[in-house]
């Protein structure tokens, strides 16, 4: 079984579930899985989870994401991305000093209420569904947090602004692109989307599509193949205990496992050099949440 994590970098125009589908045949389908969809019209970084490594893609949903994004100042879509239709406009444009003094009022803990083309089910049907069927969507606001939001670049004559955003899980850049908008006077969508960093996975380190495309399957497979990161490559920021050969028997056979060690609410378990579990520990036992087979 191949084990561990895959760094791919999205090109616009596929979805997905189509390229983890591509990465499925080069690898004669592995167990696999993602950590986070983006829309067919962003790019950006989808790591991959390569069989044990899916026992731990919650760690990277859950995970900080940094994104760069354009916003189109002077219309609003019904999709707030450049996908949609425009549904209105203004002659009210922002400069760049405006759009610059305006980050301060998004940094921290806010709310946003999900854009209606987005996949969160209402009633047990997905938003989207519901709002191209022109039927009414009422979402609820949410709490998101913005860790950084920086201005890249202005462009006066295109009407646009460029913005790195470093975000909560659950964050929707579409929305925050309409709020700064508004906040502007002004109204906005988003024109260029990009993920740049989920977790430790960079953009700078992720493997190009377009140029995998290229090449035959079997080329395909051995790059791939030399690309693969660890299995607990995503736990750097989580305490570790090295133990025994006793105590990982125990722990693979569903036994309780007493340690002397502070307490930890998430740890991980490594033995001879690999990742065994990962848990929690109170009060010197061991309670698995995962336990891998490498």
């Amino acid at each position: 079984m191949i084990n561990g994590w895959l760094n791919l970098y999205k090109p616009t125009g596929i979805t997905s579930a189509q390229l983890v589908g591509v990465v499925k045949r080069i690898l004669d389908k592995p167990k696999i899985g993602h950590t986070g969809t983006l829309d067919p019209e962003a790019e950006g970084i989808l790591p991959l989870a390569l069989g044990e490594a899916t026992k731990l893609s919650h760690i990277l949903v859950d995970a900080k994401k940094t994104y760069r994004f354009k916003i189109q100042f002077g219309a609003r879509t019904n999709t707030a991305d450049r996908e949609g239709e425009v549904i209105a406009s203004t002659d009210i444009i922002p400069t760049k000093e405006q759009c610059d003094e305006v980050i301060s009022r998004f940094i921290g803990e806010i709310e946003q209420v999900p854009p209606i083309f987005s996949a969160l089910k209402v009633n047990g049907k997905r938003a989207y569904e519901l709002a191209r069927n022109n039927e009414e969507v009422i979402l609820a606001p949410r709490k998101v947090t913005i860790f950084s939001l920086e201005l890249l670049g202005y462009n006066h004559l295109a009407k646009t602004a460029t913005y790195e955003v470093e975000c909560s899980k659950g964050t929707y850049i579409r929305t925050l692109a309409e709020d700064i908008a508004f906040s502007l006077q002004s109204l906005g969508f988003v024109l260029e989307l990009a993920r740049t960093k989920v977790g430790g996975f960079l953009e700078s380190d992720s493997i190009n599509f377009h140029d995998l495309a290229l090449l035959n399957k079997e080329d395909a497979q051995r790059h791939l193949l030399q690309k693969i990161s660890r299995v607990d490559s995503v736990l750097d920021d989580i305490s570790v205990l090295d133990i025994d050969g006793i105590a990982a028997y125990k722990i693979r056979c569903g036994q309780k496992v007493d340690f002397e060690s502070e307490d930890h609410k998430i740890l991980w378990l490594r033995h001879q050099n690999k990742l065994l579990a990962i848990g929690s520990l109170c009060q010197g036992r061991f309670d698995s949440m995962r336990v891998f087979n490498l």
